[in-house]
């Protein structure tokens, strides 16, 4: 189990506690011209959180199998976005936070040899925790950092 990931894992829940205050105009404009809002960012982390909750970390967690296919991405996207766009800035950021929690917790509760067990999910792909892991913290940074940069250029602009 490495910690240090975990670690880097749940650090997107008090981040997304941050953006509790966020005006409700910087909430929804986009980060750049042609980008998502936050809103848009933090939904879109959410419901992949969610998915990968649901079809393979929950299910390694109970010994199920994983239920885990390939997703088309821009459409997931698309409708994270519109998810995200339909609920409360608050509704939005506890979701977050709750599935990103409920992830960690069934995380850390897991032995060292489901931790390190080789899975495939439902297309007979290989799955690995410490891969989706990897693959999540870098993918919460590259968004994170998106939206630590526009909120330090509209604070600058006020």
């Amino acid at each position: 189990m490495d910690n240090y990931l975990l670690s880097a894992f749940q650090s997107l829940i008090p981040f997304a506690n941050s953006l509790r205050t966020m005006p409700h105009d910087q909430w929804i404009a986009p980060l750049k011209p042609g980008k998502w809002p936050t809103c848009a960012v933090i939904g879109h982390i959410m419901l992949w959180d969610k998915h990968f909750l649901q079809e393979a970390i929950r299910p390694i967690a109970e010994g199920k199998p994983l239920t885990l296919v390939d997703t088309e991405f821009n459409a997931f996207n698309r409708e994270a976005a519109a998810y995200a766009e339909s609920i409360s800035q608050q509704q939005l950021l506890d979701e977050c936070a709750a599935v990103r929690e409920e992830l960690f917790d069934l995380l850390t509760a897991l032995s060292e040899d489901k931790w390190t067990a080789s899975y495939f999910d439902a297309d007979g792909r290989p799955f690995a925790i410490e891969e989706y892991l990897k693959d999540f913290v870098s993918h919460d940074r590259h968004h994170l950092e998106e939206i630590d940069r526009f909120i330090a250029g509209s604070s600058s602009i006020h």
